[in-house]
């Protein structure tokens, strides 16, 4: 069972990218931990589209309602998040990891954001999965609304994310040319 399987099993709407890079999981794992998205002007200028605060344009800085839900090392990492995604704002909610599970108050959604780390010899697999849970009806019709719009930013998104990875980890795991 994955970590995002634990936090959120059955979910109504999901996207996955992966990209394959050239580097170890441990180091994945660590420049993932570490990713300051601000250098990729696709994800600063679509976060300030959605209104989202430049605070969450890294890993480390998701803030207070973003949760670091949990993390198996050079393995899964994964985030949750509750709200209202179809709001301006989002209605993000604050909430303790241990009731994430169990939460379900109607009008609201739940969503976890993963990356796992797949060795493949020389190199590592990175995949991301976004899973959404609707906790009623209505609330499901209202998001189905909002990701029609807009899911193919949401995937350009972590696309931009993975192409970020991959260049960080590869550009580490060369060497510089000697200078004579």
């Amino acid at each position: 069972m994955t970590l995002q399987e634990k936090y959120l099993p059955t979910y109504q709407f999901s996207e996955v990218h992966a990209i394959s890079v050239n580097a170890e999981p441990k180091q994945v794992s660590a420049l993932l931990n570490n990713l300051d998205f601000r250098g990729s002007l696709i994800i600063r200028i679509l976060f300030l589209l959605r209104g989202l605060p430049s605070t969450m344009l890294s890993l480390k800085g998701v803030g207070e309602k973003f949760k670091l839900m949990e993390e198996t090392e050079n393995q899964e990492i994964v985030i949750g998040l509750i709200g209202r995604f179809w709001k301006p704002t989002g209605d993000l909610q604050d909430f303790d990891i241990s009731t994430f599970v169990a939460f379900s108050t109607p009008g609201f959604c739940k969503a976890t954001w993963s990356f796992r780390l797949i060795p493949d010899g020389s190199f590592t697999q990175v995949e991301t999965e976004t899973r959404i849970y609707c906790t009623d009806t209505a609330s499901k019709k209202r998001f189905a609304r909002y990701w029609f719009f807009v899911r193919p930013f949401s995937g350009l998104i972590r696309m931009e994310i993975l192409r970020l990875v991959k260049k960080q980890a590869e550009q580490q795991a060369t060497p510089e040319p000697t200078r004579l």
